[in-house]
Parts: structure tokens; sequence; C-alpha cells
């Protein structure tokens, strides 16, 4: 489905745009969870005991990809109007 609006587009701007987002956003919570951690070292002790922030990563990469995604529909009918 991607593929298709991809390139029903006259360039690969909003596909780029939407994937530099993504990546903005998911090293944006990384670093936010980073400086959480070292601010209170014995909660990210415990999270990394139970393995809780193994699942928050994949948590900001979900987030990442659902933000992206938005992006690239949103830049998709702007570049397409």
């Amino acid at each position: 489905m991607f593929t298709l609006m991809a390139t029903s587009t006259s360039s690969s701007a909003p596909l780029l745009i939407a994937i530099g987002v993504a990546i903005l956003v998911m090293i944006w919570l990384l670093i936010k969870t980073g400086a959480a951690l070292l601010r209170h070292p014995f909660i990210g002790i415990l999270l990394i005991i139970f393995g809780v922030l193994g699942l928050w990563n994949f948590f900001i990469v979900g987030i990442g990809i659902i933000v992206g995604g938005i992006a690239f529909l949103i830049l998709t009918q702007f570049f397409n109007n």
C-alpha cells in the first residue's frame, strides 16, 4: 500500500522526510530515556533486571514508525496537490 502511494507522488521527498522524522523521534525518545535513567539509576537497574527496558526500545521504534507514517501520509497529500 505504501509502495503504491510512494510511486504515485512526483518525487521521493515525502518518503525521505517521513523517514527523517521517524529517526528524529526515535533519537529524541532514546535521549529522554537515557536522561531519565541517569537521574534515577535505581529504577534503571530494576528495568534492566526485569527486561522492561528492551520492551521500551520496541515501543520507541513503534512510536517512530507511527509518527513517520503519519508524516508520510500528510506530506504525500501536500505534494500531490
